[in-house]
């Protein structure tokens, strides 16, 4: 259960966010052979209970993630494209999460992970995705290449899951992250994000391009 009462204007953006993850598919099926939903729906537990497992309550932030959660496939693995998620009224920290969790076409892997890693939103949604996505046993058969996989997303997963201040010089896991990155693309923990009152990037060039 919930340690909290999420508002009606949060339980509509996550109404919003289960409906085009249902619809956007349109029958496709996942690696397992399972709806692309189910894969989705199974990433927003996981999200969730990693940040249940905090002590302190974010419930904000939880929500937020259960958004993402929904969506983080829908641009990469379906016909919605950035612009067409940008039509639909969620919040903007859910939008450029998804932005964020599409990796380029031709991408490296380990710097699309480097850029996952600015946000911890971001982040915490790519481990629930990772651990998901390693799980054999969802798999009707498993190769030599799934192993091989598999030992990749653990490798990732271990990655994601800590990060070094870059003001205090702090090693910890990302309960302790401040939840957005530098302009300069410095991870920051919580306590420095608040005493050098850094400004967010993405959500305040977001701002600036929508006042311009």
């Amino acid at each position: 259960m919930y340690r909290f009462e999420l508002n009606d204007i949060y339980m509509e953006d996550l109404s919003k966010a289960i409906e085009i993850a249902k619809l956007a598919p349109k029958g496709q099926l996942d690696k397992a052979g399972k709806p692309y939903f189910e894969h989705a729906q199974a990433v927003s537990e996981i999200a969730s209970n990693i940040i249940l497992s905090w002590d302190e309550e974010y419930d904000d932030f939880l929500i937020q993630a259960k958004i993402v959660s929904y969506l983080h496939d829908v641009v990469e693995d379906t016909s919605l494209t950035i612009d067409d998620l940008w039509n639909y009224n969620l919040p903007t920290d859910c939008k450029l999460a998804i932005e964020t969790l599409t990796k380029k076409s031709g991408q490296d892997y380990w710097d699309y992970l480097a850029e996952v890693k600015m946000d911890k939103l971001v982040t915490v949604v790519k481990i629930a995705d990772l651990t998901h996505n390693s799980d054999l046993s969802r798999l009707e058969e498993v190769t030599p290449e799934d192993f091989a996989r598999r030992d990749k997303y653990l490798k990732a997963i271990d990655y994601l899951s800590s990060y070094k201040c870059a003001k205090c010089g702090l090693s910890s896991n990302i309960i302790d992250m401040g939840e957005k990155s530098t302009r300069s693309n410095e991870i920051l923990c919580k306590p420095c994000l608040e005493k050098y009152e850094i400004e967010y990037d993405k959500f305040e060039d977001w701002l600036k391009r929508e006042r311009d």
